[in-house]
């Protein structure tokens, strides 16, 4: 397992990135899901080894993109194996990950690249199908530092695919426990 970044260091990463994108060009916009919000929102001792990238809601050049993280140190979108020690940005698509509709909100602009996220109820909505303890950990800094409506995150799991759905539904009760 590579090594795992905080949020002040993937910030320092994403600069890097940022730096190694050629000068000219369309911005790359980039909708981070997973860990990032709890990361770049300042949870403490959250870390991640990757930052995944919400494919639907990003515009980029793969060429680009992949060039640019080499250069910036990172793996572009592993498939088989992972190198120790090095970060990677995975590229994700509708399938095991559901997230429902949303429209990404902007976090931050680092030359041409351009961050983005789903909002918060659209996080923890996707948290819940899997629900593992660093997913809850997650919810809760998530619903604590947020305050997202509860009943937009029921309507975001009804949305999801039958399995997503069920499994989300099962673990709403935690946001019982949780709620602000």
């Amino acid at each position: 397992m590579p090594t795992a970044l905080n949020g002040e260091q993937w910030m320092a990463v994403l600069e890097r990135l940022a730096k190694a994108l050629p000068a000219e060009g369309s911005p790359v916009r980039l909708c981070l899901i997973g860990s990032a919000a709890c990361l770049f929102g300042g949870m403490d001792g959250r870390t991640s080894a990757d930052l995944d990238i919400w494919k639907p809601a990003s515009d980029y050049d793969r060429l680009e993109l992949a060039l640019a993280a080499k250069e910036a140190g990172l793996l572009f979108d592993p498939k088989t194996t992972l190198e120790p020690d090095n970060p990677y940005l995975q590229l994700v698509e509708p399938g095991l990950t559901q997230l429902g509709e949303f429209v990404p909100v902007f976090v931050e602009r680092l030359g041409r690249l351009h961050i983005y996220r789903p909002p918060v109820e659209n996080l923890i909505a996707a948290k819940l199908i899997r629900a593992e303890l660093k997913d809850l950990g997650d919810i809760n800094f998530l619903v604590s530092r947020h305050r997202p409506n509860l009943q937009r995150i029921r309507e975001i799991v009804a949305s999801f695919e039958l399995s997503a759905r069920e499994k989300a539904t099962e673990n709403l009760v935690y946001l019982e426990v949780l709620k602000p």
